[in-house]
């Protein structure tokens, strides 16, 4: 009888101790609802930081739109749109009969005063913290047409001479803190927006572009710095 009383409580005691089949699925819905809590959450987070890298993306594509338009509009106020030319990578091109005569470097009457404006928009730029953070480079790059002449030379000398006198236009660009943003290279006949021999495709690839170079590095952090808060 001793023996048997104490079979009964031991099994008393095992139906007490495991779980029922309803409790067990009860654990199992919380569990899997606790994952789902936390799934959420993290595409909460995710979706955030996403957000956060196309602004900054936007932001960045944004900025040199901006200055490339600012460029692009002093330049059709001074010259017409038929001068101006918007290439790849937003680059403003202006005809280069209109800044410099034939085979010269040295900046025309009507090129200095087309210039000014340049100057104190460039000025106004890099004095624009929310543009300028993002700035690396403005070039000004030089063009010629296919004619046989010292081409190399002549392009780098009037790109050159653009910065020289957009300088002279507004003091303020001989500072270091403007003037760092500033370069110049010249790319002889090789890089033509104008197919063909022609009068008037010479005279389109003769030209002054401004081309707005950002710098990657202080974007691609802002993106990793957001990427690293995930």
């Amino acid at each position: 009888m001793r023996k048997r009383g104490r079979f009964l409580q031991d099994s008393e005691l095992e139906e007490h101790y495991w779980p029922s089949f309803t409790d067990m699925m009860a654990m199992v819905v919380l569990v899997f609802l606790f994952i789902t809590v936390i799934a959420f959450v993290q595409s909460i987070y995710t979706a955030y930081d996403q957000t956060q890298i196309k602004s900054e993306l936007s932001k960045v594509t944004n900025v040199k739109k901006h200055i490339s338009d600012v460029i692009n509009q002093k330049l059709q106020d001074q010259v017409g749109k038929d001068k101006i030319t918007r290439g790849p990578n937003n680059t403003i091109s202006v005809e280069g009969d209109v800044l410099f005569k034939t085979a010269s470097a040295e900046i025309s009457g009507k090129g200095k005063h087309v210039l000014n404006n340049v100057a104190d928009a460039l000025v106004n730029i890099i004095d624009n913290k929310e543009l300028s953070q993002y700035i690396y480079i403005i070039l000004v790059e030089g063009h010629t047409d296919s004619v046989p002449y010292d081409n190399w030379t002549l392009s780098e000398d009037r790109a050159v001479s653009v910065i020289k006198y957009l300088q002279k236009a507004n003091p303020k660009l001989q500072e270091d803190r403007y003037a760092k943003y500033l370069a110049a290279t010249g790319y002889s006949k090789y890089k033509p927006i104008a197919k063909g021999h022609s009068a008037e495709a010479k005279q389109k690839n003769r030209r002054i572009s401004f081309q707005i170079i950002l710098d990657d590095n202080k974007w691609q952090n802002k993106i990793k710095d957001i990427m690293a808060h995930k």
